[in-house]
């Protein structure tokens, strides 16, 4: 494997990683809540997941955007955006009755995210995880290309 590739792969992960128990905590706030914050938020992260990650590296981190420790901070933010946005739905289709079952069993909405959210909706946070991953991957691999 070439060091190029293998850097790249290291940044989407660390990135990606970074990204992903923000974004889905932000992904179970979003479709649980009702709020004008909500708003602002979803306005917010669809700012973040429209901008290209060189664009977020060269506003934030002027004069080190071309580091592969930019790109991980830079790519986090993109990555928490996707995982965010791509997850919100699968997580809000979730039966809320499930929760309130458990919520009337005595459970604390951290265990029933744990034990009941988490669980039912693993397969749309596995692809908003996996698409942050190639997102990242793909616009540093660009990045250091040029």
């Amino acid at each position: 494997m070439t060091p190029k590739l293998w850097l790249s792969l290291q940044v989407a992960g660390v990135a990606t990683a970074g990204g992903l128990a923000p974004g889905i905590w932000l992904a179970y706030q979003l479709s649980m809540r009702e709020s004008v914050a909500r708003k602002v938020l979803l306005g917010a992260l669809a700012v973040l997941w429209s901008l290209p990650m060189i664009l977020l590296a060269r506003l934030f981190l002027q004069p080190l955007a071309l580091l592969p420790q930019a790109g991980a901070a830079t790519g986090m933010l993109s990555a928490l955006a996707t995982v965010a946005l791509g997850s919100r739905n699968r997580v809000a289709d979730v039966n809320r009755a499930y929760g309130n079952a458990a919520r009337s069993l005595g459970s604390s909405e951290w265990r029933i995210f744990w034990r009941v959210t988490l669980p039912l909706a693993w397969s749309g946070l596995f692809a908003a995880s996996l698409l942050a991953f190639l997102r990242v991957w793909f616009e540093w691999s660009i990045l250091k290309a040029l």
